[in-house]
């Protein structure tokens, strides 16, 4: 079984759009106050921050399951320099959330409201194989849309034996390259993520002499949105490679645990390049995505996998010609460098064949709007 988070939509009424507002704010009002005890308190321990506040909550209106909630979204707080919670979100568990037919039925500080739920097919394919819903959390959209995203448990394939082994090599001029021979360019992605902070930082600038209407709005619409895009743009690559793949089939990766701190790079504006390529999050779309699809995800040692010749097993730095050509000093196999990374990270994972042995395909990634129409997002 895993654990996935389904997005939807909500169409209140009026009286329930108004009732749904009175709860977020009461939660991040109790959120606050339990936040301000525990650094008062310097106690951050979930049971032991549910008996200094746990009272006070209950007696601000909240229900039992709501203030256990927000307890808890505090005891994960611990180290974080935000000041305060802002309204715009709530937690539900399964007492306090259900599922009826295509509405959810949650408790507020106006009692048990059934909300309908605007949904498409991937929400309805997706709730007709959840095993069970686990509770969920209630945001509210900056023009003032509600949403729910349900924490529902699906059922994993086996994945079965026979399949092939292609190799994954990540990099930051190319974000992706596989064994099989797909190579995804990465420039459009490190351009527009260097354009939106310098955008940023342009308006945070103007924003220590001028605070007009329009400049804090346009402030508000910034924060989040190179995340936002980044997100989007690893779920479409995880979906395209894994797509890609056949149930079976065994997806190799590099392990790449700490390879910011064994790495150094001098100069901001060079860690800030070295830091834009997320491999944790990236790992972490594919391996769940593969599950579904039954598709085996292994990671192996990158040592070398640039280095390495895959005909005659010639390993030196002097093979790796440049970013982009591998020539060995051994036997003079020629390729692309990548693509030799990638095809070493299938051997080491258990292949025994060299793959095509032909140019890549390159695919570029540069528009979120491009990507969002040619591969929907899992």
């Amino acid at each position: 079984m895993q654990t996935l988070t389904l997005r939807c939509t909500l169409k209140p009424t009026l009286e329930q759009a108004a009732a749904l507002e009175a709860t977020v704010r009461l939660f991040a009002e109790a959120c606050n106050h339990a936040l301000r005890v525990a650094r008062e308190r310097g106690e951050f321990r979930r049971f032991k921050l549910h008996r200094l506040v746990y009272r006070d909550l209950r007696s601000m209106g909240l229900s039992a399951n709501l203030a256990v909630q927000a307890i808890a979204r505090v005891g994960r707080k611990k180290g974080n320099r935000a000041k305060f919670y802002q309204p715009t979100s709530c937690t539900f568990d399964q007492r306090t959330l259900s599922l009826r037919g295509e509405s959810v039925s949650l408790t507020t500080t106006a009692g048990r409201l059934i909300v309908p739920m605007k949904l498409g097919d991937y929400q309805r394919g997706m709730l007709a194989k959840a095993r069970g819903v686990q509770g969920g959390v209630l945001t509210r959209g900056p023009k003032g849309k509600w949403y729910i995203n349900l924490s529902i448990r699906v059922e994993v394939p086996t994945p079965p034996t026979g399949g092939k082994v292609v190799g994954l090599d990540m990099g930051q001029r190319y974000m992706a390259t596989l064994s099989s021979g797909i190579q995804v360019s990465g420039g459009g992605v490190k351009s527009r993520r260097i354009h939106l902070r310098n955008k940023r930082a342009e308006v945070r600038s103007r924003l220590d002499t001028e605070r007009t209407k329009g400049l804090s709005a346009l402030w508000e619409r910034l924060c989040g949105r190179e995340r936002r895009f980044v997100d989007h743009t690893l779920h479409t690559l995880a979906k395209r490679i894994v797509d890609s793949l056949e149930p079976g089939d065994t997806l190799a990766i590099e392990d790449l645990t700490g390879l910011r701190s064994r790495t150094a790079q001098r100069g901001k504006e060079a860690r800030y390049l070295h830091n834009l390529w997320p491999y944790a999050r990236f790992r972490s779309l594919l391996e769940y995505k593969a599950a579904l699809r039954g598709v085996r995800v292994v990671a192996v040692d990158p040592r070398h996998t640039s280095q390495e010749c895959p005909r005659c097993g010639h390993t030196a730095r002097e093979n790796r010609r440049s970013q982009a050509l591998f020539r060995c000093t051994g036997c003079g196999f020629q390729h692309n460098a990548d693509w030799v990374a990638a095809t070493n990270i299938a051997r080491r994972a258990g292949s025994t064949g060299m793959g095509r042995c032909k140019p890549a395909r390159i695919l570029r990634v540069s528009s979120p709007h491009r990507l969002s129409s040619e591969s929907p997002r899992l």
